[in-house]
């Protein structure tokens, strides 16, 4: 499951900016504007590539949000929207540039509808969910770099998963800190694990690991992840462009 390549997406769906309850993760004053690379590792077809990735906020109804476009390479062009104060995913879609057709996307559309769609899986229906709390799985470098590091052990979100077909139940857990060197520097960082929580991990016990800077405002520095064939690929920072 390559849950979490750094890759974004937005959908032109009309959604609301709802209030969310007691939300998982806060702003940690995330700048307005940002530019940065990362080395990412896609499958084991495409290899590693260069994502290119662009940070801004923008406003619509006198309410702001993230928007963040990001290119792997010259494989995908994705685009995301997060809600600004608690970083839950109003929207997102993912392109593939070869063939200029959208393979996921997934949209809030407010009173407890959500809409999800993966073309590989075959999945394009109408979710109805109570839960507040939802992360798109591509958000994860940017929405996890607000998780509560110094006054909380563990977290549990919403992500909808192709997998799966439905939302999945995730636990971030923070595991204390590590200096970490990329292509980027050396960064003391938060170390977060990520796995299924519930009965499921049972049939999905694979865990993953983010690093966060421990700076503010907690910069994504890498991702590391257990492919089929048992060996680790990594994805990391290679520079920011501006603050």
């Amino acid at each position: 499951m390559k849950a979490l390549t750094f890759s974004f997406y937005l959908l032109l769906f009309h959604f609301s900016f709802e209030a969310f309850a007691q939300p998982v993760f806060k702003n940690p004053n995330l700048p307005d504007k940002e530019s940065y690379e990362i080395s990412d590792y896609i499958d084991k077809a495409n290899g590693y590539v260069i994502t290119k990735v662009n940070i801004s906020v923008k406003e619509r109804n006198g309410l702001k949000y993230y928007y963040i476009y990001a290119t792997e390479g010259s494989n995908f062009s994705n685009e995301i929207e997060l809600n600004y104060d608690n970083l839950t995913t109003i929207s997102e879609k993912r392109v593939d540039q070869k063939t200029n057709s959208i393979v996921e996307y997934y949209s809030n559309n407010g009173n407890n509808n959500v809409h999800f769609y993966n073309k590989e899986k075959g999945i394009d229906k109408d979710f109805f969910t109570l839960e507040k709390n939802i992360y798109s799985r591509y958000a994860y470098f940017f929405s996890l770099s607000g998780f509560p590091f110094e006054t909380i052990k563990s977290v549990s979100f919403d992500t909808y998963m192709a997998e799966y077909g439905n939302a999945l139940t995730m636990r971030a857990t923070n595991t204390g800190k590590q200096t970490i060197t990329v292509k980027a520097g050396t960064f003391e960082c938060y170390k977060l694990e990520l796995s299924v929580a519930g009965w499921i991990s049972i049939f999905a016990p694979d865990v993953y690991y983010i690093y966060f800077s421990v700076d503010s405002p907690h910069h994504f520095i890498k991702y590391e992840e257990k492919e089929d064939n048992g060996l680790w690929s990594s994805d990391e920072l290679i520079r920011i462009i501006n603050n």
